[in-house]
């Protein structure tokens, strides 16, 4: 089974997610009777950073209120059917060959691999009646294929530099491609103070309810607590969640801020209590038990690395920060080398597994530009390969983070 579920991957990475338009995927979708607007309800979350922390909250929460949640994200880090689960578990293996086969045979021409999980995760959705779908938005918004289904209310976590070759070289530019997935007189949210002109610009424009983190809702922290503050729907001595970073407040109150607008889904204070406590992802600032500490994080953006940096800080003191890392080729990596300039006292290096992983070669001129001695870096043959390196140097007075690719946490947990 596992040959032939890699047999129908291959085929869907042959072709460039980008290469099939949305409306020749509308016409599959309709080939495939699958309805835009399903009749479980959808929330729709999109921006840079964070997209994948909120999504886990709402369905923590959302699952163990007793509701069928279906939830979509990606990318994945070990098997391609964590893309798609209900109620936090991964589909299995047959269900997951069965519906890209269908998929494809219908498409006649391959939609490419995330197209068709798309289209798969609403079958499979609609095969288990869910009560509720979780989506990530897969790159920027009023283009991606996620925003194809209407979603009954739509959020965006953050806005900043990524995928710019893409989506835009400014704020502005970004931030309105990302605002595709707002609704004419519903639901939005905006998950951070820094918002770009241009979604309010739009948001007002098509009189979407827009609701925005530090200004229409809040948190107050406490010491083993904080408050999430948002008029009448105000909750308090609320933990802190089970992930890590002080980045995580702001998701956590963009979903309980989602939550309050939901209809028919009501939820207790207990049950969110409990659920944001158990909340756990794999590589968002992820600490392995043991010594010398290990840090997983999949920050591969300029924003993300600066949350990482800002939350190593927060551990407590080391001797030695080593770092693991492999990117891709269209990263800002020097932007990103450059905010790590003097956090590292060496880094090991690797292309990820990937045929847009950037080669040794491609990185040393740019730790040179940013002077990191080249006695600092050590050249890997692989992202296993950097880690095991880094682990036979270190001592209980140091600390591993491995980051800068999904892949990266992948290979390191092999």
């Amino acid at each position: 089974m596992e040959k032939q579920k890699q047999f129908l991957i291959n085929q869907l990475i042959k072709i460039n997610d980008f290469a099939v338009s949305l409306e020749h995927t509308k016409k599959i979708i309709s080939k495939l009777n699958l309805n835009l607007t399903p009749k479980y309800p959808i929330i729709l979350i999109g921006g840079t950073n964070g997209k994948g922390s909120t999504c886990a909250y709402l369905t923590n929460i959302l699952s163990h209120s007793s509701y069928k949640v279906g939830t979509f994200t990606s990318p994945h880090i070990f098997e391609y059917n964590e893309r798609i689960s209900i109620n936090n578990i991964s589909i299995n293996d047959e269900m997951l060959i069965e519906t890209l086969k269908h998929i494809i045979d219908v498409s006649e021409n391959s939609l490419g691999l995330f197209k068709t999980f798309t289209l798969a995760a609403h079958k499979i959705f609609e095969q288990q009646q869910i009560d509720i779908a979780i989506i990530e938005v897969g790159l920027g918004g009023n283009n991606d294929v996620t925003n194809l289904f209407e979603p009954t209310i739509s959020a965006i976590t953050n806005v900043d530099f990524d995928h710019c070759e893409i989506l835009g070289n400014t704020l502005d530019a970004i931030g309105l491609e990302k605002a595709g997935i707002f609704r004419k007189n519903k639901w939005g949210f905006f998950g951070s103070k820094n918002i770009p002109n241009s979604i309010i610009n739009y948001t007002n424009k098509i009189n979407t309810n827009l609701q925005i983190f530090g200004r229409d809702f809040y948190a107050t922290e406490h010491e083993l607590s904080f408050d999430f503050l948002y008029y009448e729907n105000s909750l308090y001595s609320i933990p802190y969640p089970g992930l890590r970073g002080a980045q995580q407040i702001n998701n956590v109150c963009l979903a309980l801020a989602i939550l309050t607008k939901l209809p028919n889904f009501p939820v207790s204070i207990n049950i969110i209590k409990t659920a944001l406590l158990q909340t756990k992802i794999l590589g968002r600032f992820q600490l392995l038990p043991g010594i010398p500490q290990i840090v997983l994080d999949v920050a591969h953006n300029s924003q993300a690395v600066s949350i990482m940096l800002k939350n190593m800080v927060k551990l407590p003191m080391v001797k030695n920060n080593y770092a693991v890392f492999g990117i891709a080729k269209e990263k800002d990596i020097a932007s990103i080398i450059g905010l790590c300039k003097d956090k590292f006292t060496k880094w090991f290096i690797a292309k990820i597994n990937s045929p847009r992983g950037v080669a040794n070669s491609e990185l040393l001129p740019i730790f040179k530009q940013h002077n990191i001695l080249e006695d600092n870096i050590i050249e890997c043959i692989n992202i296993k390969d950097a880690f095991i390196q880094a682990k036979n140097i270190s001592s209980i007075e140091d600390r591993i983070v491995c980051f800068g690719s999904f892949l990266v946490i992948e290979e390191v947990n092999k």
